[in-house]
C-alpha cells in the first residue's frame, strides 16, 4: 500500500472512530491501519480499548502483543501473547499459535 493510500485509510478510520467512539470494529480497523504504518504506540492504545470492550478478542490480543514487541516492552508483550495463546486454545484456534510463537521469539 502506498503512503497516500495508507494516509487516506488512516484519515477515514480516524473519522469513523471520532463519529462512533464505542464502535470496536471501527477502532480495530484504525488500530490495524496504524500498525501498518508502524505507529505502534497509537495502535496499541486502540487495541487496548478494543480488549477493554471484548476481553476475549484473540486477534486483538495478538496484534497488541505485536505492538508491544515492536515497542520493546518485553514483559507486557510476553503476558499479552500468553493470554492470546490461552484464548486461541480455549477458542479452538490452532493456526494463530505459530504467529504467537514467532512473536514470542522476537522478545528481547
Amino acid at each position: 500500500m502506498s503512503s497516500v493510500d495508507l494516509e487516506s485509510r488512516l484519515n477515514r478510520n480516524r473519522g469513523l472512530v471520532e463519529r462512533m467512539p464505542d464502535n470496536h470494529l471501527a477502532r480495530f480497523g484504525l488500530a490495524n491501519a496504524l500498525m501498518e504504518g508502524s505507529l505502534w504506540e497509537e495502535a496499541a492504545g486502540h487495541f487496548r480499548k478494543c480488549l477493554a470492550s471484548q476481553p476475549e478478542w484473540m486477534a486483538v490480543a495478538i496484534s497488541l502483543g505485536r505492538c508491544l514487541v515492536e515497542l520493546r516492552q518485553g514483559t507486557e508483550a510476553r503476558e499479552m501473547l500468553a493470554a492470546a495463546r490461552r484464548m486461541a486454545v480455549a477458542q479452538g484456534h490452532t493456526s494463530p499459535l505459530e504467529e504467537i510463537a514467532a512473536l514470542e521469539a522476537r522478545i528481547t
